[in-house]
């Protein structure tokens, strides 16, 4: 198909239904076989990971092509998250995703840096209407890379909803023509039960958990120690990883099925979610045991704000266990092969007294509904959609002569937030001149400040933040400029970059911008090494000359820096 006719194509089916992903045939975004070193859904620190990664085989730069016919309809940059990224919008309704890319052809690359130059930015996004760049299906557009907070080279490969950004999981597509196949099943390693709100009990406890082992027979069992008994309303959750053939990368199951008594009473699938609920991975998970532990617990019964899907006929996935009797459990995990695994066990259910483990709801901030807690010169902004559960806020104010406030404790680290929240705290001594030094520190549990909410001053004595986060924050002070360091030597003839690193302690770096002979020039920022690099433009800067070179670096509390030098190149 002529690039020309794309764009009417495009005009007159855009508008049309969204196709079936199961009916979709498309051509991989690389030219050979490859292996994922990461799944859709796959479980990840605070998200959910929304796409495939590709291996590139420990290379970078290998040419990525667009699956389907379609044309670029935005590229962003970013010093973090997706690195350099490409997203390619198809007439039947779904975008194409390409992250950690290492650059774009020539002509896509022009146009980007006209916009990177323009707003005199590295970290920019560029929107692109339908006959700007067109492609056909196969036709290159990219070489990959390791950009933005890549662990290593691959391509990140997503598959949206161009209407809403739903993200859809790639294994749908009709031919998956990424060139791997699997044969090895999961693997279950571990169950745990809660006895839930304050209506459920399991071994005398509010919950247990249990390993599961391969005993001497190779029999898959539950190690219990003796009989599970529970009584009341019971939920579940496992721990288990997904293998896949030629890989020694571990990856998430995404289908669990739970039964009891030969019926299902919980099904979890996760095919697909809204980007903005990436996070919602911290109400699918045990919170607290992660917290603690690391260990994913893949939870079956649903939080009570929790946007993610849930099959099961009794209300949030539970199990009501309110007869003295064997209740035989079944629990089963699945990859996007059919490969299966599963494990059996018995709860006895032996009827007890049912304690409180949990405080009155009237010390709780409620989920699902918007709600400001103000309270001791502290405030905190819950969206509806902050919080998974009910909160139980245990506020705590200490007097501290290090910082410009008290330090105020709220919620618990094994507390996840869904959504950012804004903070405030009153400044208890209000003696710095210039107000935009102030900002609000999270401390640590030595009470040191170990990151930034952010903040700004406002007239009543107050300085607002957010956070994505509970913990312990206080009011401090960043007198402190950014710290700028050459990387490279002095000598430049035999390099095609000129790099620094650049860090600040404190509030963290809001800006930064480079010149030579007072031209701004692109330094391109790598979050990972704290780097950023000119590659150098015969374009820009001449050869055998001496050139001055001026790097300008700003914090967030307007702390700046500024490194000058002569150079030769």
């Amino acid at each position: 198909m002529k690039k020309n006719s794309l764009i009417l194509l495009w005009t007159l089916i855009f508008n049309c239904a969204n196709a079936q992903l199961n009916q979709w045939e498309i051509v991989s975004p690389l030219d050979f076989e490859t292996t994922l070193s990461g799944n859709f859904a796959e479980m990840r620190r605070n998200h959910f990971h929304g796409g495939l990664d590709l291996r590139t085989n420990g290379e970078e730069n290998k040419p990525v092509y667009s699956i389907d016919d379609g044309y670029v309809s935005k590229i962003t940059i970013s010093r973090t998250g997706y690195g350099k990224c490409a997203f390619i919008n198809h007439p039947n309704g779904y975008t194409s995703v390409y992250g950690h890319l290492n650059s774009f052809v020539p002509k896509l690359d022009s146009i980007l840096k006209a916009k990177q130059y323009s707003e005199r930015k590295f970290e920019v996004t560029l929107e692109l209407d339908s006959s700007q760049f067109p492609l056909e299906k196969g036709e290159k557009f990219a070489l990959s890379g390791n950009t933005g907070a890549s662990g290593g080279p691959h391509v990140h490969f997503e598959i949206r909803k161009t209407d809403d950004g739903t993200m859809r999981n790639p294994y749908l597509l009709k031919n998956r023509p990424y060139g791997f196949s699997d044969s090895k099943k999961p693997k279950i390693f571990g169950i745990k039960l809660y006895g839930l709100k304050n209506s459920g009990i399991v071994n005398n406890a509010p919950e247990k958990k249990f390993r599961v082992i391969t005993n001497k027979q190779n029999i898959r069992q539950v190690q219990s120690g003796g009989e599970i008994t529970a009584w009341g309303t019971i939920g579940f959750s496992i721990k288990a990883n997904d293998y896949m053939t030629g890989t020694g990368f571990t990856y998430t199951p995404r289908h669990l099925r739970l039964f009891a008594d030969g019926k299902k009473i919980s099904e979890i699938t996760i095919d697909s979610f809204l980007i903005q609920d990436t996070r919602a991975l911290n109400a699918f998970i045990d919170y607290p045991q992660w917290a603690n532990s690391r260990e994913f617990f893949m939870k079956s019964f649903k939080a009570s704000n929790s946007p993610l899907p849930l099959s099961a006929p009794h209300p949030y996935g539970t199990l009501i266990v309110n007869e003295e009797r064997d209740y035989n459990i079944v629990y089963e995990v699945e990859d996007d092969f059919g490969n299966k695994d599963r494990i059996s066990f018995v709860i006895r259910g032996e009827k007890k007294e049912i304690p409180l483990f949990s405080k009155p709801d009237s010390l709780y901030i409620k989920c699902g509904q918007s709600h400001f807690f103000n309270k001791e010169d502290f405030g905190m902004w819950f969206s509806a959609n902050s919080l998974y559960e009910d909160l139980e806020h245990n506020l705590t104010r200490t007097p501290s002569e290090k910082f410009y406030s008290d330090i105020f404790s709220i919620g618990s680290a094994l507390d996840p937030l869904h959504t950012p929240c804004d903070i405030s705290i009153k400044i208890k001594s209000d003696t710095i001149h210039d107000k935009q030094k102030y900002y609000i520190a999270k401390l640590n549990a030595q009470n040191i400040a170990s990151g930034s909410a952010g903040g700004l001053y406002n007239e009543n004595g107050y300085i607002t933040g957010k956070t994505n986060t509970f913990g312990k924050f206080a009011v401090f002070v960043d007198e402190t400029k950014p710290v700028i360091a050459p990387v490279h030597t002095n000598k430049l003839r035999n390099l095609p970059y000129i790099r620094f690193k650049i860090y600040d302690t404190q509030s963290g770096i809001a800006s930064y911008d480079a010149y030579i002979d007072d031209i701004w020039v692109m330094f391109e920022y790598d979050a990972k090494t704290q780097q950023i690099t000119y590659w150098i433009d015969k374009t820009q800067i001449k050869e055998f000359q001496n050139h001055t070179l001026k790097v300008v670096v700003k914090d967030n509390c307007g702390n700046v820096s500024e490194f000058s030098k002569q150079i030769y190149w």
